[in-house]
């Protein structure tokens, strides 16, 4: 008689992981969910996964923008690491191992600031959103007042401006009036 033991006398590569950091989950958009499980499902021994955000979006079908924001949000929430441009490592407290010994050493190697299990992990997710939001519209805010581009021109009466009610916003045309 065959056994599945016998069949596969090799363990698989990932024998052990403690799960215990998802009690501590933030809340984050769902794709990022999708895109973490992905991940986990696809990971080599110690938490690293070698995938673009193209195969990503392929493998989940959705467009290439939303994993994009699901890695952002799980980078922000320091369940994921980027290396590089495809390479990422899941944080070793979520990620599988070869044996107990390997993954309590990465868990012991890990930087106190990544770690899961604090009780002010939401806070700590909803101020890394607040800063990259804040990063994001400087550099947006940047970008309009390089010297290379030219600035829109200024109305003389900017400061003044005029609120219109909807009823007069509906008959308004929706073309520029046409200069003298």
């Amino acid at each position: 008689m065959r056994t599945a033991a016998s069949a596969n006398p090799e363990p698989p590569e990932l024998t052990y992981g403690t799960f215990n950091g998802f009690a501590y989950m933030p809340a984050m958009p769902g794709i990022a969910y999708r895109v973490l499980f992905r991940l986990l499902g696809t990971q080599e021994p110690g938490g690293r996964c070698l995938v673009t955000e193209e195969e990503l979006a392929e493998a989940l079908d959705v467009h290439r923008s939303m994993v994009g924001r699901g890695l952002q949000a799980l980078i922000l929430a320091k369940l994921v690491f980027r290396q590089a441009k495809g390479i990422y490592f899941l944080n070793p407290m979520i990620s599988g191992a070869r044996s107990v010994t390997e993954h309590l050493e990465a868990i012991g190697a890990l930087d106190p600031a990544d770690r899961l299990d604090v009780d002010d992990y939401q806070e700590r997710y909803d101020a890394a959103v607040a800063q990259a939001e804040q990063e994001k519209k400087e550099k947006r805010l940047g970008r309009r007042s390089s010297p290379g581009r030219p600035k829109p021109p200024r109305k003389a009466d900017e400061g003044a401006a005029e609120v219109l009610s909807l009823s007069t916003a509906r008959d308004r045309s929706r073309r520029r009036p046409s200069r003298p």
